[in-house]
């Protein structure tokens, strides 16, 4: 039989869009003897598609046919009569369709990769078809036509402009009345194959950048050749970026790395003007300048490079594995232990070298992790004490500047180098706890190997062959020589790099006795301003009597200083474009600092102290479906106007989102819903520090009693004791915040006498977490036991006993909410102090999975994915007294983590999520399979 000649591909160009296609109408209202023949047509209708070679058709058929028998098969008249319409059905007909559609699915997958890997060849061939013919042409053109200088652009590109075009720059260069530098950012090897032939173009190698990089860790990576240009860049009137092709600075991309780490990373240098890329890359110079370029024959980056990387990785096997081993040389074998002695290898010195460097093995590995901890420990100190100084620097810049606004854009750095200082602080702390977990493991090793060397030389001094015994005696002196003379070396680098440490740390303390003395002086010369207050949750005097938990003195303390009013205000009418459309809603101050960024990438300013707001809009900004909910105005159908807030948080919300997830500012003001918020919530309403979690909960309860939709009741009869309790709770009205947010928590109480169990139920939008006593570290599981174990309670009173006795009570989770918020109880009352009520916070580092949190273990085989991964945190930086919030966010559309700091926002590395300043964390379940 000829196999059936399969039809072109027509419906999509992947599995996915077949998907979309199979969906069926509401089938609540049809009768199951309708919906039997309905069945019946689709299994025919996909039979005949696939005998005729259609394929997509057939899929989509068959998928609709297994959906209808879905449904059929939970339908009331079905249960009561299976036999009947089983024969309707046709009994074999839905495994056929299941096999059928399983073959065809994967069928399917094949051809739409080859049908994508073919389009891509094909693509690849006519770009280089059509590179090749420019190539001739200009070959033809240069050989023909005299070479002449076109007219060309003049001048700078706007300060709001963040890309120069090729026409501008060859202007400027051909004037040579700006000092330029160019930074070559492409692969290494790509520079030395062609680049821009202008002295100061210089390569700065994609592959030495890293996310969170200082300039000056950079400039140890470079090339000889770019170090020299590198260190004049202070003098540049302008610099110039590019990569090969870019057409736009996107953040995660090289591009917007290395203007992050000059703008954000070179405290010591002030730049003329931010840098520009080059539009369209070195592709674009080549295309329209060769003839200044140190090769115009550039091969482009070539398309199998990530297939490279991927057979890079593959071990090929040694022709000298495929020779068959010689046979073993036959020796006469050794004598016999006696009884209680041990069986030591005394083969060769060889054997024996092995044995004492693989135990040195791993202390050299701690040792290494030690010299890493200890000069990174030292790189932030001196980041630390530069920053310092940079802050010193722009403080007495803004005191001394009479104009208002620059001397706002001073308040301004001021803010973003005290939050800098601030968590170089955190990280720190969390170096030290790291730092002393290694000290204790290479103790604890240490000791088991003293223990395990004294049986070993006990071993050697009662062997009896003299030979062999010298011959290992030998080895292990030389073994040991060499391990010790390795450790030794590492030992006196950390002690070189600790007493680095050490005279920075005298350094920076005369820095900040020199300080102190300044800010006292300042403040007997001038009263306090009385303004909107300071960007940070700082007391107004510094005063070690009112430090609760005592910050690190290292950290400038500013007094109150700097209001929303100072932040510059810019004429926004050459840019119209920007403007949003009219329309009914209302007019919001969002006071927008423009800027090409990234979707969700915007910042927030602080109106003072406000941080704690930022921080918790900043995650639920990256909460995928709130977004979704929000940007596509689907909220408006449940807007609820008889609450007492009558709707207003959750349009505010609603606006804010829109306006972060536009692209087109670098941050905004959320003055409106601040505003509203502190309408209903005095706490909220000034400038005195707030707590995030505090104000992410009452926001949650607003929230969802703002979009409240009532659902039909169900039949309480059908229900178990938590349904019940959960549509009690709800009373039939519901919301998107309550169905991905909420949760219910079981706890029971059972008496010890006669085991009579209680069991009550309650909701709860986030899981409040203890920290264990006295730990410096430890785990989220850890928290999780430490809050749903079991504790003992006196008194009970027993329904079954009908008197008071001693009591287990147990929290077990019922009901897993979609995202899954999680609050660590760090501030506490000091007993010490209670009568004040001093609150103190708990720096303890606590691990928690980036990914594959499993919840299964702590809940009650809730419905739904138990599995979750984390998507966004809020941090707390200092004390009570003087402290600061950020965010730590994945983006659903980079897929990279970002540092969401007021009106900062910058890339990270996952490996700096885990902190100590960890507060809140958001897990997501959604999207999982």
């Amino acid at each position: 039989m000829t196999e059936t000649r399969r039809l072109q591909l027509h419906l999509g160009k992947c599995i996915e869009d077949l998907d979309k296609l199979y969906n069926v109408p509401d089938l609540k209202t049809k009768r199951a003897t309708l919906l039997c023949k309905t069945a019946q047509k689709l299994f025919e209708k996909a039979e005949e598609e696939r005998d005729r070679g259609d394929e997509e058709n057939s899929y989509v058929y068959y998928m609709k046919y297994l959906r209808v028998v879905a449904f059929i098969s939970k339908d009331k008249e079905y249960l009561k009569d299976k036999t009947y319409f089983n024969n309707m059905l046709g009994a074999k007909n839905p495994n056929k369709a299941i096999d059928a559609a399983e073959k065809l699915k994967n069928s399917l997958i094949d051809r739409y990769e080859k049908e994508q890997k073919e389009k891509r060849l094909h693509d690849i061939k006519e770009n280089e078809l059509i590179k090749q013919k420019i190539d001739e042409n200009r070959k033809k053109a240069l050989e023909s036509i005299p070479v002449y200088e076109q007219p060309q652009p003049l001048g700078l590109p706007g300060l709001d402009e963040v890309t120069i075009k090729s026409e501008q720059l060859y202007s400027i260069l051909k004037s040579g009345k700006l000092k330029v530098m160019i930074l070559d950012a492409r692969p290494g090897d790509d520079y030395l194959e062609s680049h821009i032939n202008y002295p100061a173009c210089i390569s700065i190698p994609k592959e030495c950048m890293s996310p969170g990089q200082s300039a000056n860790a950079l400039e140890q990576n470079l090339p000889a050749a770019s170090k020299l240009v590198w260190g004049e860049r202070a003098t540049m009137e302008l610099i110039v970026m590019l990569d090969w092709n870019s057409t736009a600075v996107i953040p995660g991309e090289t591009l917007h790395l290395l203007k992050t780490i000059l703008l954000k990373w070179d405290v010591k240098v002030h730049y003329a003007r931010p840098p520009l890329a080059l539009y369209g890359g070195y592709e674009d110079w080549l295309l329209k300048y060769p003839a200044f370029t140190t090769n115009p024959h550039a091969v482009p980056p070539s398309q199998d490079s990530m297939l490279d990387d991927m057979l890079g990785e593959i071990d090929y096997p040694n022709w000298s594995d495929l020779n068959p081993s010689p046979p073993p040389v036959q020796t006469t074998p050794p004598r016999p232990a006696k009884p209680g002695e041990p069986v030591i290898d005394r083969s060769s010195k060889v054997a024996a070298v092995q044995l004492y460097e693989e135990r040195a093995r791993n202390m050299q590995l701690i040792l290494e992790e030690q010299e890493r901890i200890a000069d990174t420990s030292l790189t932030l100190e001196m980041q630390r004490i530069e920053a310092e100084q940079d802050w010193e620097k722009v403080r007495e810049q803004r005191e001394q500047e009479p104009r208002d606004e620059l001397r706002a854009q001073y308040r301004l750095r001021e803010h973003e180098i005290l939050s800098q200082l601030m968590q170089l602080e955190n990280k720190q702390f969390d170096m030290e706890q790291e730092n002393q977990s290694l000290r204790e493991q290479l103790e604890e090793y240490q000791k088991r190997e003293r223990e395990e060397a004294e049986k070993l030389v006990e071993a050697l001094r009662k062997a009896t062959d003299a030979d062999t015994q010298a011959v290992e005696a030998a080895a292990r002196r030389s073994a040991v020589e060499a391990a010790a003379r390795e450790l030794a070396a590492r030992r006196a680098r950390i002690a070189d790099v600790r007493a680095q440490h050490r005279q920075l740390d005298r350094r920076r303390e005369a820095l900040e006795q020199q300080r102190k003395r300044k800010l006292a002086d300042a403040r007997r010369a001038a009263k306090p301003q009385d303004d909107d207050g300071d960007t940070f949750m700082e007391p107004v005097e510094d005063s070690s009597e009112n430090q609760g938990l005592n910050r690190s003195q290292s950290s400038p303390n500013i007094a109150k200083g700097w209001g929303e009013e100072e932040v510059p205000t810019f004429d926004r009418g050459t840019k119209p474009s920007k403007l949003a459309p009219v329309n009914d809603e209302p007019q919001r101050d969002f006071q927008p600092v423009w800027g090409d960024v990234g979707r969700g990438l915007t910042g927030l300013k602080n109106l003072g102290n406000t941080c704690y707001m930022n921080s918790i809009i900043q995650c639920l900004n990256n909460t995928a479906i709130l977004v979704t909910y929000f940007c596509n105005k689907q909220y408006l159908e449940h807007v609820n106007r008889s609450h007492s807030t009558r709707g207003a948080i959750a349009e505010e919300l609603a606006a804010v989102v829109r306006a972060l997830w536009s692209g087109q500012y670098r941050f905004i003001a959320i003055k409106d819903l601040r505003n509203e918020v502190g309408k209903h919530q005095r706490a909220f309403r000034g400038n005195e520090q707030q707590d995030s979690h505090e104000f992410l909960t009452i926001l949650m309860d607003w929230l969802h009693l703002d979009l409240q939709f009532s659902i039909k009741p169900p039949q309480k009869e059908s229900l178990g004791a938590a349904e019940r309790a959960w549509h009690e709770y709800t009373r039939c009205k519901e919301s998107l915040v309550l169905r991905l947010f909420y949760g219910q928590m079981r706890s029971t109480v059972r008496c010890v006498r006669c085991g009579e169990r209680s069991a009550t139920y309650d909701s709860f939008s986030n899981l409040s977490l203890e920290l264990p006593a006295a730990a410096a570290r430890c785990t989220l599981q850890d928290c999780l036991n430490l809050y749903l174990n079991g504790e003992t309670i006196p008194g009970w009173n027993c329904p079954k006993c009908k008197e008071k006795r001693d009591a287990v009570k147990k929290l077990d989770i019922s009901r897993l909410p979609p995202v899954l918020v999680i609050h660590f109880k760090r501030f506490y009352v000091d007993p010490k102090e209670y009568m004040s009520n001093t609150y103190r916070k708990k720096q303890t580092y606590i691990d928690f999975p980036l990914e594959n949190l499993d919840m299964s273990q702590f809940s009650l085989h809730c419905p739904g994915n138990p599995m979750y991964n984390l998507y966004a945190v809020s941090n707390h930086y200092g004390s009570m007294e003087g402290g600061h919030y950020t965010a730590y966010c994945k983006s659903s559309v980079y897929g990279k983590w970002y540092k969401y700091d007021d009106h900062v926002v910058t890339e990270i590395p996952a490996t700096e999520v885990k902190s100590s300043a960890a507060y809140i964390l958001f897990y997501t379940s959604c999207g999982r399979s």
